[in-house]
């Protein structure tokens, strides 16, 4: 620090602070908030106006008729090496279910088994046994030919077709129902697919005991195109 800036420093305590008002500089504007839900209708009315509002709830309508046909795919993978694996559905309570005067009725920690009655709290002294589960899951990607030629035959296989529950994790749900002839549910953003842990599709799952046996399938010996098949209307 040169001499100069250090005596400025050692004077600055000594110098009176007195306040004086520079003046107002320029026009002074109030504060305003905005009504955002003004703004908004605002914006609807110049949309309206415009032909912008029409065009929008189109696509709009558009995108949700998109995502119904077709479903966003979860993105599991196919294997050659196919493994069988168990999953315990036990549900466990995160925090204490109260009734309406607020007592308590099963507290936080509670587990619970849906294929085990024993776990179940109002039938823990019914001595009712294992609760059977009559379907078998079926879990496969329509876009891709090798599972849905795979599902062809497990339809055809399957001694009791009315039990399958098909649940694909990719293609067009409409378009499946066509070539297998049963109806097809979409597992939306993956979930029941996190919640069995699946990894790789097809997977058939089913009941074993208080437990769901997960089975993956091997598709790399089925051919990588399929014949176009006629679908004639009843």
């Amino acid at each position: 620090m040169n001499k100069f800036a250090l005596a400025l420093l050692t004077l600055c305590p000594l110098l009176p602070l007195n306040a004086a008002s520079l003046g107002t500089v320029g026009q002074v504007f109030p504060i305003a908030e905005i009504d955002m839900l003004q703004w908004i209708e605002n914006r609807l009315q110049t949309f309206e106006k415009t032909g912008e509002l029409d065009s929008m709830r189109e696509q709009f309508q558009e995108n949700v008729k998109a995502g119904v046909k077709r479903p966003r795919p979860v993105g599991l993978i196919t294997t050659k090496n196919p493994e069988v694996f168990l999953v315990d559905p036990t549900l466990t309570l995160a925090k204490d279910i109260n009734d309406a005067n607020g007592n308590l009725i099963y507290p936080k920690g509670t587990q619970v088994n849906p294929f085990d009655t024993k776990t179940w709290p109002a039938l823990q002294k019914a001595n009712i046994g294992t609760f059977a589960f009559s379907k078998t899951l079926v879990f496969f990607d329509g876009d891709d030919v090798q599972q849905v030629l795979w599902a062809k035959e497990f339809a055809k296989a399957h001694k009791a077709p009315h039990t399958i529950k098909w649940i694909l994790t990719g293609g067009e749900p409409e378009t499946l129902h066509h070539q297998l002839h049963a109806r097809m549910y979409f597992d939306q953003q993956g979930n029941l697919s996190r919640a069995l842990t699946l990894k790789r599709v097809p997977s058939v799952v089913k009941q074993e005991g208080v437990m769901w046996q997960v089975s993956e399938i091997d598709v790399s010996h089925f051919p990588v195109f399929m014949e176009e098949t006629h679908h004639v209307a009843n």
